[in-house]
């Protein structure tokens, strides 16, 4: 009986092993492939070109120029945006305000019981006879 478990868990741990060994292998190559291709690749830049610049060169002035125009205007721009920002926020707040007026009021017509609110969102408006009459909602 103890021979059958042993030859048991050797034909699991050799599938295991082997399958362990492949993808060990496949990882290996390619990581040996990319190592490649980056060796071989000739879209690099030279170190050499890269580490010795043309200092103070025309052309170098002239880009230089451009992108400092550039930022300014992303600069006048940013301050644009955070103006519209600013003022879309000043708007919220006052429609914020002017909600919660309106909140009171209506709560204030209920206390009073002017107004009566359902929960379907009908709005039903107490008469001076005693008689109701409904303004909108769902029906």
């Amino acid at each position: 009986m103890a021979l059958n478990v042993g030859t048991n868990r050797t034909r699991k741990q050799f599938p295991a092993l082997a399958a362990a060994m492949v993808m060990s292998l496949a990882v290996g190559l390619v990581m040996v492939a990319l190592g490649v291709n980056a060796l071989a690749n000739s879209n690099s830049v030279p170190l050499k070109s890269a580490s010795n610049p043309n200092p103070g060169g025309s052309g170098d002035q002239a880009t230089i120029q451009q992108m400092q125009n550039q930022i300014s205007q992303y600069q006048a721009r940013e301050q644009q945006y955070q103006g519209e920002l600013d003022q879309a926020a000043q708007q919220l707040n006052q429609a914020k305000a002017q909600i919660q007026q309106y909140q009171s009021l209506i709560n204030a017509l209920q206390d009073a019981g002017v107004i009566q609110i359902t929960q379907d969102g009908r709005v039903f408006i107490s008469g001076g006879s005693g008689s109701n009459s409904s303004v909108g909602g769902g029906g």
